[in-house]
């Protein structure tokens, strides 16, 4: 299994269409900060995109998806000067009609755009939320997207037809979109940007994250895990620190700690368990651990979040 494929199935990434959208000039919708990622994609027409911090204003085209995987505040409108609604309050005062369609506007020129939002378990300790930039920007106008009209083809059709079970196909594919979206960037990367995420392209070091995804308990070493991806000791050391950031055995206790917060959200087992699952030899060293990545102890975070 490679790395990407691991890290999404850790993250339980669950995503969801909030409506497609019938527009018509003057428009303008705002989206308040959230936990959640939110993503849009301008099927017809176009648009400005304002987002919080961000200065300038990025215009958006027929066939751009944009993702803001941290739920950073943003406004969509026809205009930089059109009167704004929040989306709860157009989803509450125009409810969807029909399935996912939502109508909104002056009737003057129209767009349409697909809204929808992506959340995630564990945030604070999964690499790929935390390597992901604010904003994600795919341009329909650098050429179609294969995949991006396909699955916004069977997202319409879900969406246009009362089927059973269409709310979980259309919370499968809004899912694609996003994963699609993060494949899309980090191919688009250059070869001294993206530090982790880069790292997954690297035939080496992204199987020496492999390698520690799937067995977290395995006492890995620099040496062994470059012996697994044959390169010299200090090779591997200085590439993997150079693309990741930090050292394989820090990444380890990184990649540990996520799959202890993930087992103390969805398990009752005691920390002993815990701690020998992940590759810890007493509770005592998996508890220092986790406070020094956390600031607080394993069982004080199970308190906090349960």
């Amino acid at each position: 299994m490679d790395a990407l494929t691991e890290v999404l199935k850790a993250v339980q990434l669950h995503s969801t269409v909030h409506c497609r959208s019938e527009l018509s000039a003057p428009w303008g919708i705002r989206v308040d900060p959230m936990k959640d990622a939110s993503f849009h994609v301008v099927t017809r027409g176009s648009c400005w995109l304002e987002v919080d911090g961000m200065e300038k204003p990025i215009p958006l085209a027929g066939g751009d998806l944009i993702v803001l995987p941290m739920g950073i505040g943003h406004t969509l409108r026809d205009a930089l000067d059109s009167t704004v609604v929040t989306l709860p309050e157009l989803l509450a005062n125009r409810p969807c009609q029909g399935q996912l369609s939502l109508s909104y506007g002056g009737g003057g020129v129209p767009a349409t755009v697909l809204c929808g939002r992506a959340s995630f378990a564990q945030r604070e300790t999964n690499p790929l939320l935390l390597a992901l930039p604010p904003l994600i920007h795919i341009k329909g106008e650098e050429g179609p997207v294969e995949w991006l009209d396909t699955t916004l083809q069977f997202i319409a059709c879900e969406s246009s037809i009362s089927r059973p079970g269409a709310e979980m196909m259309i919370a499968h594919l809004s899912s694609i979109l996003f994963i699609q979206a993060v494949r899309a960037y980090i191919t688009s990367l250059d070869e001294h940007e993206g530090g982790w995420l880069r790292a997954l392209v690297d035939p080496q070091i992204s199987l020496a994250l492999g390698l520690i995804h799937q067995k977290p308990e395995e006492p890995w070493t620099v040496k062994s895990l470059a012996q697994k991806v044959n390169l010299s000791r200090s090779a591997f050391a200085a590439r993997f620190k150079a693309l990741v950031g930090e050292s394989p055995v820090q990444y380890l206790s990184r990649w540990r700690m996520h799959k202890a917060v993930r087992l103390l959200h969805s398990s009752d087992m005691n920390l002993s368990a815990i701690a020998t699952l992940i590759g810890y030899e007493s509770e005592a060293a998996f508890s220092r651990a986790f406070k020094r990545l956390l600031g607080q102890s394993p069982g004080e975070y199970r308190r906090f979040k349960a």
